[in-house]
């Protein structure tokens, strides 16, 4: 009898992820929201968008293939990342929820936006896996759902191309900033968004930090009484709440070098 292979996490914390691999099937708990995500899985098999798992009776088929996480991509592949997104956002432009679909709550999608698609909206590089160094397929897809476009793109440029305090960049060997900048830019283009809208994408990109730090906060139940740094499921609360915010403060004060590198 094979034996279930737990598998890990790619985020931030050392918490192992719900889930298990047994005879190349991903089995995960179900939730309400998981009719809409096979759903949506289902979709973009039958219209040829190859970045994302198969749905396999109740589980997942699993995408072979490495994160860099926490280092960064290749300079000659991190464009990928972006094209990988535009192709997910265009294969989903034909897609029609089931009746009544129900969608995990995820704080990207509380932000407001008026051109909404159906998202991954967890775009971490910890979600996104290749070969040979390139960005293949998003994995995990339990907060797919609706999205504003611009926001799901700037979550996706901040984490992928680690606009992080340089404190931080440096622990994980990440590039100097003006070279995370570039890289921002690399997935900008590949994600082939018009000049025209470049620069609100650069003004969100904080923003999109700031969120992500309150979403940690209020997720980790963080009050004034709060004395632990990690959750009992082994996740550094404190450390995912101040990387976040940290970020926010980092783009906030390079945003000129980060618009010149994007936008120009």
């Amino acid at each position: 009898m094979t034996t279930p292979e737990r598998l890990g996490t790619w985020g931030s914390g050392t918490h192992v992820a719900d889930a298990v691999l047994l005879d190349g099937v991903v089995r995960k708990a179900a939730g309400p929201w998981t009719p809409a995500v096979f759903a949506l899985l289902g979709h973009l098999e039958r219209v040829g968008f190859v970045g994302a798992p198969r749905v396999v009776g109740a589980g997942y088929s699993f995408v072979p293939g490495e994160s860099p996480h926490p280092h960064a991509w290749p300079d000659d592949a991190v464009g990928a990342v972006g094209t990988l997104l535009r192709g997910l956002h265009d294969a989903t432009a034909t897609f029609t929820p089931p009746a009544g679909a129900v969608w995990q709550p995820n704080w990207l999608r509380d932000l407001r936006g008026t051109d909404i698609v159906i998202g991954h909206c967890d775009t971490g590089p910890w979600n996104i896996v290749g070969r040979y160094g390139q960005a293949e397929a998003f994995i995990d897809w339990e907060f797919a759902g609706p999205v504003d476009r611009l926001w799901e793109l700037a979550e996706a440029v901040w984490l992928n191309a680690h606009l992080v305090d340089d404190d931080i960049a440096e622990m994980h060997g990440l590039p100097e900033a003006t070279a995370r900048a570039r890289q921002a830019r690399a997935i900008v283009d590949g994600y082939g968004l018009p000049r025209a809208a470049r620069d609100e994408l650069v003004d969100r990109l904080s923003d999109v930090a700031a969120h992500g730090a309150r979403h940690e906060a209020v997720a980790g139940g963080v009050t004034i009484d709060s004395t632990a740094a990690v959750a009992q499921n082994g996740y550094p609360v404190l450390w995912g709440i101040a990387w976040r915010a940290r970020s926010a403060s980092w783009i906030a004060r390079h945003r000129t070098m980060i618009r010149r590198a994007v936008c120009d």
